[in-house]
């Protein structure tokens, strides 16, 4: 999951010298220069960026050599390290496994809390690498337990973040009463201040410098502080929640009700925090949708609700005024994916009989696709979300293709197959195209190539041959992304194997 920029910490540039590195200051101001070229480098040039990046991981690794006490040493080689490892950009670049990159992140973040363990940022950010391992971890298909496994070190990630928000309750709460006693000193000495002076040396000097004393406090802890961290924890719990629902039985049954308990008092929070702060209801509506719908699915999967729970559960989460769900791409955009997973699970689910639940997937499927219609729609949205608008319409009419072949067999989507198959397949040439993910592009790429082998398939055509001949990369990939697809379900394996 992305990384909330509001808790790295950003070392202060220094003026150009000569590069003398004798003391921690002189090796931070050396990884900072390195820092900011990488970032001009970021966008033109992701290779020489990683370069740029990786000179100052080096630089950070050298100082730590000499000052191994240095917390803005190692929180600096930390906070880069995540950075590397979790940026898209940066990450294309590696030049060894993710999963290495990660653990040499964590040993870093952990160092860090070894020299201060209430670090608020350190917490925070080691929260983010071990939620992005769970991740990876989950994704692998290399070991079987691994959904076991990162539920078990999401935990760990959530415990983090519940020190990290103790500790920004605690310093707001410090804030607070550092605030109180500078409005009195202010109130007292306006009042000085009309009282006759009998003392040439009686000035407000010496106030001064108790008022410089408070302004040394950097970055004071606020409610938008507070609100990114419970945003934050809300998102691992949708992580959580996601992998508990592609694997119901990695944890104990009474597992979705501990997530329940937990995401009702983070709201509960959050609605407290955001009391004075109206501009980040939004925000706080997505987080908690996408956490909802995750729930949701999860305990669909699992066989605590029924179908109509689910969709009307799921329908409200989306419906409330806060998140805006007309004005806002990424409201748009959760609502579709949303609807994506509900259509998943109802296509999974063992009731015995592949049309029961048909008409309610295709509703879903063109409600999914009205969505990201509207969010491509809205003006200013950017290119990367545009992108994925139109990658999902390509899943979404995909999907309706695929119920016209058995064991579905639904007649709309009969009757429509062949428009189907040819809207999915330019949905996913405009996806490539837009897309700056070159795995995105190329999984777009075989998509499209495969909704275009369907909409001959549907004609009494068809030749699987084509599809290999369309492929960005070789026959092993190509292969492999056909058993994801039918996997997914996107395509009937009768049809392609």
């Amino acid at each position: 999951m992305p990384k909330s920029k509001a808790f790295l910490k950003q070392a202060k540039p220094k003026p150009k010298k000569e590069q003398k590195l004798d003391t921690a200051d002189d090796f931070q101001a050396a990884g900072v220069d390195f820092e900011e070229a990488a970032g001009k480098w970021r966008a033109g040039d992701a290779a020489k960026s990683m370069r740029f990046f990786q000179r100052a991981v080096d630089v950070y690794a050298q100082g730590l050599a000499k000052f191994p006490q240095s917390i803005d040493l190692a929180y600096n080689k930390a906070r880069v390290q995540l950075e590397i490892a979790t940026h898209p950009i940066l990450t294309d670049q590696l030049q060894q496994p993710l999963k290495d990159v990660l653990e040499e992140a964590l040993a870093s973040h952990r160092y860090v809390l070894q020299l201060d363990p209430e670090n608020a940022d350190a917490l925070f950010n080691t929260s983010q690498v071990i939620t992005a391992i769970a991740e990876d971890m989950a994704s692998s298909e290399d070991d079987e337990g691994n959904e076991a496994q990162a539920l078990k070190i999401l935990h760990e990630a959530l415990d983090l973040q519940s020190r990290c928000l103790s500790v920004q309750e605690q310093k707001y709460q410090e804030f607070l009463e550092q605030e109180r006693i500078v409005n009195e000193r202010e109130e007292a000495m306006d009042t000085q201040s009309t009282a006759p002076s009998n003392s040439a040396n009686d000035t407000p000097q010496g106030s001064a410098e108790e008022e410089d004393e408070w302004f040394n406090v950097v970055e004071p802890v606020t409610h938008d502080t507070l609100i990114d961290t419970v945003i934050a924890q809300l998102g691992t719990l949708t992580t959580f929640c996601s992998i508990l629902s592609s694997s119901p039985k990695a944890a104990p049954a009474h597992t979705l009700s501990w997530v329940e308990e937990l995401s009702a008092s983070l709201l509960q929070k959050a609605q407290t925090f955001s009391a004075d702060h109206p501009e980040r209801l939004q925000e706080i509506a997505l987080a908690k949708g996408n956490l909802v719908s995750m729930m949701l699915e999860a305990a669909y999967r699992s066989g605590r609700i029924d179908v109509e729970s689910y969709k009307r559960e799921r329908d409200a989460a989306f419906a409330v005024a806060e998140l805006q769900l007309e004005r806002s791409s990424d409201g748009l955009i959760a609502n579709a994916r949303s609807l994506l997973a509900l259509n998943s699970a109802l296509a999974d689910a063992e009731n015995g009989d592949a049309q029961s639940y048909s008409t309610l997937r295709w509703n879903v499927l063109t409600a999914s696709i009205a969505n990201l219609k509207s969010a491509s729609a809205i003006q200013g949205i950017s290119q990367e979300d545009l992108a994925t608008t139109h990658l999902l319409r390509g899943d979404a009419s995909l999907y309706l293709c695929a119920m016209a072949f058995p064991p579905t067999s639904h007649q709309t989507a009969k009757d429509t197959v062949a428009q189907n198959a040819k809207n999915a397949a330019v949905y996913y040439r405009n996806a490539s195209r837009l897309s700056q993910d070159q795995e995105e592009k190329d999984v777009s790429s075989i998509k499209s190539a495969v909704a275009q082998y369907l909409e001959t398939y549907s004609q009494g055509q068809g030749d699987l041959g084509l599809i290999f001949n369309a492929s960005p990369r070789d026959q092993e990939w190509t292969a492999q992304q056909l058993e994801d697809m039918v996997a997914e379900k996107l395509v009937p394996q009768a049809l392609l194997f």
